[in-house]
């Protein structure tokens, strides 16, 4: 289902397409491995920032968070009169980054989709902490378990098509496999 929502997100409501950035930590070398993996999976395909790794003293690799923070920001300055949907999961430290930015450049972010990949009471409670402040920055954050569940919201707010939703659907079935049905959960809005 994450080419469906991508793709929804893409298309949005309006005539116009939405654009597509994508942040990674993943090191340049992989560019094209990643660039063929969106286009074989039918994933909109937009500029990939990721960072940059070498044996000289000035490429070695800055830390996850720093990357993730710097490219983010380079590209609301970049933009500056365009608003932002955050994608990310709980397995690092995308909600903290997220909460972060949403803090620097209030109003521009519309709301931010964290996928639960850890499955830990823990990190959910922190991930609700932050959620709070995230509300508390005039954003809302969403934490789903899968990509259907981020799509309901999604039309419920008016930033993809209501008949998006169903092709999602589709497509997430399609990549569960045969035999197990995917989670069909309601999306956990964390405001």
């Amino acid at each position: 289902g994450v080419a469906g929502f991508y793709q929804a997100l893409h298309q949005g409501t309006g005539a116009a397409a939405n654009p597509v950035f994508y942040v990674s930590s993943s090191p340049w070398n992989l560019y094209d491995v990643i660039a063929e993996f969106l286009e074989h999976r039918r994933i909109p395909m937009g500029p990939l920032l990721l960072r940059d790794w070498g044996i000289r003293p000035s490429s070695l690799p800055i830390g996850h968070r720093s990357h993730k923070l710097d490219a983010i920001r380079q590209i609301l300055d970049t933009y500056p009169t365009l608003p932002f949907l955050l994608l990310g999961d709980s397995g690092q430290q995308d909600p903290e980054i997220y909460t972060e930015i949403v803090a620097q450049y209030p109003q521009r972010i519309l709301g931010i989709y964290i996928r639960d990949v850890t499955g830990h009471a823990e990190r959910r409670t922190a991930i609700e902490e932050l959620a709070q402040q995230v509300h508390e920055a005039g954003s809302t954050l969403v934490l789903v378990e899968d990509t259907v569940a981020a799509a309901r919201h999604a039309a419920s707010m008016g930033w993809i098509r209501p008949e998006s939703v169903e092709g999602v659907r589709i497509e997430r079935s399609r990549d569960h496999g045969p035999g197990r049905p995917p989670p069909e959960h309601e999306p956990k809005v964390l405001e």
